[in-house]
């Protein structure tokens, strides 16, 4: 770690994490990869910032203990960029955190990040690049200095991508291009609770941790592909489906989707359309998907939605009191608020599930 300190009193103080991804990548030989040991060009791109924006800025540096191409975060990355974020916030007191990190998972990785810190008192932007730092029209300095713009001149706590021409709020972002500057976008209107939500306690590191999943619905949808991945992600399913809704719903894959949520797995729905809502009651196969205990997911993004679920099965929030917090708007991921759910307690707020 290395740490850039000014006197200054209106320095921006801000935790800079370097995860890995394109930002700081270079090829060797065998393809693009990430390069560790970067915090001289990291301070050279702050101080770019410093000169051009006229305000000086203290950073702390540090680097995951092993970078990597965002393509092998795995269900563990966001939480422990959330610890290693919360720890600095609450310890030193920055006006914010910047994580950097790799375009093809960051809106999987900030939607839980968001989850995590959900309450945390100051901005977390993620950001990366389309092509590494010191390449010709390499765009890393520029959401670089987009993403501190972000901490200084919009200094309000949440989770946010900082790209290319935009800000988009972690849980309603989603990479939709490989190689524009302009990677992401904000799939849905953001809209927070009108109200505080409940809270919920934070996972210790050593909790339980039941993997979740994402299956997208496809035309000839078998139910033993549906099955498997029951059986692998024992925590719960996101389908990805049609419309409002639907999905092929013969008798074995609405069986199948029945006895899972029976045992306590949940199957949460929601669309592959990148505007409008789940409504299963709609259509008779949504009807079915209800009927068999299936939850929707209302207009969640698949991010959005995959991360909440891991969030809450991690918490071991389960039943009926998983079925109220996957439709409550916790922070911004759904655009339609539900009654808050009646927590005050730990043992209010979870249903602890045996494992």
């Amino acid at each position: 770690m290395i740490t850039h300190r000014t006197a200054h009193p209106t320095a921006l103080r801000v935790h800079v994490l370097y995860t890995g991804g394109t930002f700081g990548m270079a090829d060797q030989g065998a393809g693009m990869a990430p390069r560790s040991g970067i915090a001289a060009e990291v301070s050279e791109v702050i101080a770019r910032y410093e000169d051009t924006r006229g305000r000086p800025v203290e950073f702390w540096y540090a680097e995951s203990d092993r970078v990597i191409d965002s393509g092998a975060a795995d269900s563990n990355t966001a939480f422990r960029i959330a610890q290693w974020v919360r720890y600095r916030v609450e310890s030193e007191r920055p006006h914010g955190v910047v994580v950097i990190h790799g375009t093809d998972t960051m809106a999987y990785i900030g939607a839980r990040v968001a989850f995590e810190l959900r309450g945390l008192a100051a901005p977390v932007v993620l950001t990366g690049a389309q092509i590494p730092l010191g390449q010709p029209g390499s765009d890393a300095q520029h959401n670089m200095h987009l993403a501190l713009d972000s901490i200084a001149t919009r200094p309000v706590p949440g989770t946010y991508i900082a790209f290319g021409s935009g800000l988009h709020p972690a849980v309603r972002a989603s990479k939709r291009a490989c190689d524009d500057y302009d990677g992401f976008t904000t799939v849905r209107e953001f809209t927070p609770p009108p109200s505080p939500v409940a809270s919920l306690p934070h996972r210790g590191s050593t909790a339980a941790r039941l993997p979740v999943g994402l299956l997208t619905v496809f035309p000839g949808l078998h139910s033993d592909l549906l099955n498997a991945a029951i059986r692998q992600y024992p925590g719960g399913v996101v389908l990805e489906c049609y419309g409002s809704g639907t999905m092929p719903h013969t008798a074995e894959v609405i069986e199948t989707i029945r006895t899972a949520t029976r045992r306590g797995t949940p199957i949460v729905v929601i669309t592959q359309c990148d505007s409008g809502s789940v409504d299963l009651e709609r259509y008779l196969p949504g009807r079915s998907l209800l009927d068999a205990g299936a939850i929707s997911g209302g207009d969640m993004t698949r991010e959005a939605a995959l991360a909440k679920l891991a969030y809450l099965v991690d918490l071991g929030v389960s039943g009926g009191r998983l079925r109220d917090w996957m439709t409550t708007n916790m922070l911004g991921e759904l655009s339609d608020t539900a009654t808050l759910p009646p927590v005050s307690t730990h043992e209010d707020a979870l249903t602890t599930r045996s494992r």
